[in-house]
């Protein structure tokens, strides 16, 4: 699958930001992109949102009240119907202990205030082809699964019928039966594979 062709239309961003004018910054950077965008202004309301809306990347702040984005994040990671939603910390914290702790903690990136609006749009972008390139792999590896299994049905079949007709081609009757057998073989092999492609 090629770069192009995984388009982030459509995907949905949760901004957590106890600070309306940098969410409003970030909503404006980012809706050109095409994106769904939701928001919550602290931690525990971002962890009650994520419940419902299930966000493809969340863009966390660090230093909020009630519960900081280490705390918040923590938590998305501790649960396992969140843990793999993408996390990339905003913070004006730029030290190397708390860039570190953040990785530490699960975030997959680390953007610092101010905001550079390309740079932004770029990471975001970045990170849901990752998502999109992610749920593909998944996607084909479940194909791949299931045409595996139907090739070990027909190997099966195929033994059967081999062992059908080695018996059974002494008796004249039974040819054409087989041949039907043979036949059906064919047919579900070419459908199954028809199907799935």
């Amino acid at each position: 699958m090629k770069r192009e062709e995984l388009d982030i239309t459509g995907m949905e961003i949760l901004i957590v930001d106890d600070t309306p004018e940098n969410i409003d910054v970030l909503r404006k950077a980012i809706e050109s992109q095409g994106l769904k965008i939701s928001f919550a202004l602290d931690g525990q309301a971002a962890l009650e949102l994520v419940k419902d809306c299930m966000p493809d990347l969340i863009l966390l702040d660090i230093m909020m009240p009630k519960m900081d984005g280490f705390e918040t994040c923590r938590r998305l990671k501790d649960n396992p119907d969140t843990y793999d939603i993408p996390v990339i910390f905003l913070s004006a914290k730029t030290e190397t202990d708390d860039v570190v702790k953040g990785f530490k903690l699960g975030a997959l990136d680390y953007i610092t205030k101010p905001f550079k609006h390309d740079e932004v749009c770029a990471r975001v972008q970045t990170h849901l082809q990752l998502v999109l390139a992610h749920k593909y792999l998944i996607s084909t590896q479940r194909q791949l699964e299931a045409k595996n299994k139907h090739l070990l049905k027909m190997n099966d079949l195929k033994n059967t019928f081999i062992g059908m007709a080695m018996r059974d081609l002494q008796n004249p009757e039974k040819f054409n039966e087989i041949i039907k057998k043979l036949s059906d073989y064919h047919e579900e092999s070419q459908t199954a594979f028809n199907v799935e492609n």
